[in-house]
């Protein structure tokens, strides 16, 4: 392969009046996981999409081991896995029936099929007991797992993966992690879509921050951290989970701002609060919400996570973002 795995030279997609991907240029190097991270809306599936060759750029170019993938499509086809958001198996057949009939859809037969399906049942984790099991009796976990190994039976040397975790409970995320975490250490580059943060801190060597369809930030998750103008974080959360409470903080002097976030276990709400110094201002934090009556159920100092990364890029929440971007699709197809 070339110096470059993916060279994006200023791309623009555009559907209606509607910028999808604005300008955007980058490089990959063999072997990196490089994460889109962003808001729902921001842009990074339609690149992606792209990528894949799902659809061509309506400006700019990409190569994919130094060729334009719209010169040579069928050499694509064998050189990208392709791991989507939706599950892309048929319901119809079951776990080992789906892997056999993607197998022959990358010239696999015979021997090789078998082995090479074989290989991925245990590369993927794959339970004996679902293999003869209809992809719609699966559960959501094990659904994703037959998705990668599908993606994967041709050996592809860059791997796609857009939200590959979505909707997976904290225990299968781990172990999915683990399989993106093989890839890497076989020398596969990867471009992983994902809006959680945590997930893009985890696995990614380089991260590209996309908003409105533009990148914002590139660079290691570290050195984006790095470069913020805060220091600390302090995480509350009060036995009345309800949002009016931010309004006890946002007076405080210190803080800079007050983000309301739901625990993806629990459903609580909690509130992080980005300010300079945390040893300064814990007090001032605990008395004034002591003096609003209200009862501190737990109270810790973090630091800078990529969501304040994009909080102070932006001047808004990733959860903002997203409802922007919902709105702006609404109002696009009601024009419609």
């Amino acid at each position: 392969m070339t110096e470059y795995a993916i060279d994006i030279h200023c791309v623009t997609k555009r559907f209606a009046n509607f910028a999808a991907v604005d300008n955007v240029s980058l490089v990959m190097k063999q072997g990196e996981i490089l994460g889109l991270l962003g808001p729902n809306g921001a842009g990074k599936s339609t690149l992606t999409n792209m990528i894949s060759g799902l659809f061509p750029p309506d400006e700019g170019s990409i190569r994919i081991d130094g060729e334009d993938i719209s010169k040579n499509r069928n050499r694509m086809k064998f050189i990208l896995g392709i791991i989507p958001q939706e599950i892309v198996l048929y319901d119809f057949m079951n776990t080992y029936e789906n892997l056999k009939f993607f197998g022959v859809m990358y010239n696999l037969n015979g021997r090789k099929l078998k082995q090479k399906v074989s290989e991925m049942i245990e590369y993927t984790g794959l339970e004996d007991d679902s293999l003869k099991k209809h992809i719609k009796v699966l559960s959501g976990g094990m659904k994703r797992r037959v998705n990668i190994a599908a993606s994967l039976l041709h050996d592809p040397q860059i791997v796609l993966m857009d939200e590959p975790t979505v909707g997976l409970d904290p225990q299968n995320r781990v172990e999915l992690w683990e399989i993106i975490r093989k890839l890497k250490s076989e020398g596969k580059t990867i471009v992983l879509t994902t809006h959680l943060m945590d997930e893009a801190q985890e696995l990614c060597d380089r991260i590209a921050i996309m908003d409105r369809g533009k990148i914002i930030a590139l660079g290691t998750p570290q050195s984006l951290m790095n470069g913020m103008s805060i220091q600390e974080a302090i995480i509350v959360t009060l036995e009345e989970t309800s949002e009016k409470n931010a309004t006890i903080f946002e007076p405080i002097s210190g803080v800079q701002s007050v983000q309301i976030q739901e625990n993806p276990e629990t459903h609580g709400i909690y509130f992080r609060l980005l300010v300079g110094d945390a040893d300064e201002i814990l007090s001032d934090i605990v008395k004034a919400t002591l003096n609003a009556g209200q009862k501190i159920m737990s109270i810790e100092i973090s630091t800078p996570t990529l969501a304040d990364v994009f909080l102070e890029l932006t001047g808004r929440s990733i959860i903002e973002a997203e409802r922007e971007t919902e709105m702006i699709s609404t109002s696009m197809e009601v024009k419609g």
